[in-house]
């Protein structure tokens, strides 16, 4: 009996350290993932073994890369069903990324993976529906998978969602009549979700009946990069009608907007200069100009273009942030590192060096008492990839693809 149950017991020790394609390669095995999952993907039925396999070739992992055998691979899993394979390569077609730039192709592989579920391919069928990119457009199209994406959590699509209940939206045949409430509804969850525009729209929207909560959703706007967010918080606190009037906090405020591109913060500016001096120019509050408050998103929301920026000092001690970048890195996944150097001057000469001012930020990051020179993050990891080949061709040095969660959680935010 006792020969017995050791025998079991062995039996079942040996069969929980059997090796699979999966397991090897998220403990990055990736030499022996690599020789599991090949033999797997020769089944039809094994569509992970495929991605994998597009994966370890798009990368480089523990093999060549090979860009072909990857779009290969990538095939294989699309077509046999894996739903993020579906999405990838659409977006290969989109970009054209291992082949040929096929639009129309982009839009049925999304499609395909929107059908099985895909938050992301989703959002990307709405916005293809919207603009008419490989599809005829169909704003009810636009609207149904816009809504599907919306209830599944993603905040771009709700701020869109949004945005098509407070305006409406009437086409032949179909009515979504305006809804205010549930217009309002969509864009707080968005803006709930750290989603800049969607704070501000929210902010803009509701500062008349709900001014307490308005504010704080300017202010959280802000400290995410919003621009006009960061310009209507300095001319309040400037007048003082809605809050009580703070002539510091107008000034950062309005510092911090104008340090960002919004030029008609300036004036704000100019006006506590002449408070500062105490001079005996009278000044009109009512003609600093102020960004539309009941300014509604039309349709797609119209991204902010990254300008190149200084430091933003936020309420933060004297730690000094740079509020657009940490808003471009709270809205992507990754960005490249090309250097981190304890000086100021070191970071200045790395970059003179490259002639990369124009393609780079410098982040400071006062827990480390560091400066991180980083590309524009990106949301996609192939984009990423093909810009650290970039840098890595320009610098002729490797540099770091780096998640954006863990250059953030630097700061303890």
């Amino acid at each position: 009996m006792f020969k017995l149950l050791s025998f079991l017991l062995l039996s079942l020790l040996s069969l929980s350290v059997v090796a699979d394609c999966q397991s090897e390669f998220n403990d990055k095995n990736y030499v022996e993932a690599f020789g599991l999952c090949q033999d797997e993907s020769l089944n039809d039925s094994s569509p992970d073994a495929q991605f994998i396999m597009a994966k370890v070739y798009a990368k480089g992992l523990g093999v060549g890369r090979d860009t072909a055998l990857a779009i290969n691979y990538l095939s294989q899993a699309a077509q046999n069903g894996h739903i993020e394979g579906m999405f990838n390569l659409g977006m290969a077609f989109e970009l054209g990324k291992g082949v040929d730039k096929n639009i129309n192709a982009a839009f049925e592989w999304q499609l395909k993976a929107a059908e099985k579920g895909w938050l992301k391919a989703q959002r990307k069928v709405a916005k293809m529906y919207e603009h008419g990119t490989g599809v005829q457009s169909s704003p009810i199209e636009a609207f149904n998978w816009y809504q599907k994406a919306a209830q599944q959590g993603d905040a771009d699509s709700q701020l869109e969602l949004g945005a098509i209940f407070m305006q409406g939206l009437s086409i032949p045949g179909k009515l979504i009549p305006q809804d205010t409430d549930k217009g309002l509804y969509w864009i707080r969850e968005s803006a709930t979700q750290n989603h800049p525009e969607a704070q501000f729209a929210i902010a803009s929207l509701i500062i008349d009946e709900q001014p307490e909560e308005a504010i704080s959703f300017y202010k959280k706007a802000a400290q995410n990069g919003n621009k006009f967010s960061m310009h209507n918080l300095a001319s309040m606190y400037l007048k003082g009608d809605v809050v009580d009037k703070n002539i510091e906090t107008s000034k950062f405020y309005a510092q911090m907007a104008v340090n960002v591109g919004q030029k008609s913060s300036q004036s704000i500016l100019d006006h506590i200069a002449k408070i500062e001096s105490k001079t005996t120019d009278i000044v009109n509050l009512d003609e600093v100009p102020q960004v539309d408050n009941t300014h509604k998103p039309e349709g797609s929301v119209i991204k902010e273009k990254p300008v190149a920026i200084g430091k933003q000092k936020l309420e933060q001690g004297n730690i000094a942030i740079e509020s657009k970048l940490l808003a471009l890195l709270e809205n992507n996944n990754y960005v490249i590192q090309l250097a981190s150097m304890e000086k100021q001057s070191s970071v200045d000469a790395f970059i003179n060096k490259h002639q990369i001012k124009s393609q780079t930020y410098v982040l400071y990051v006062p827990n480390k008492k560091r400066y991180l020179v980083l590309s524009e993050p990106k949301e996609y990891l192939s984009e990423s990839r093909e810009l650290q080949v970039d840098f890595n061709k320009l610098l002729n040095s490797t540099s770091w693809l780096r998640k954006t969660p863990a250059i953030l959680a630097l700061f303890d935010l």
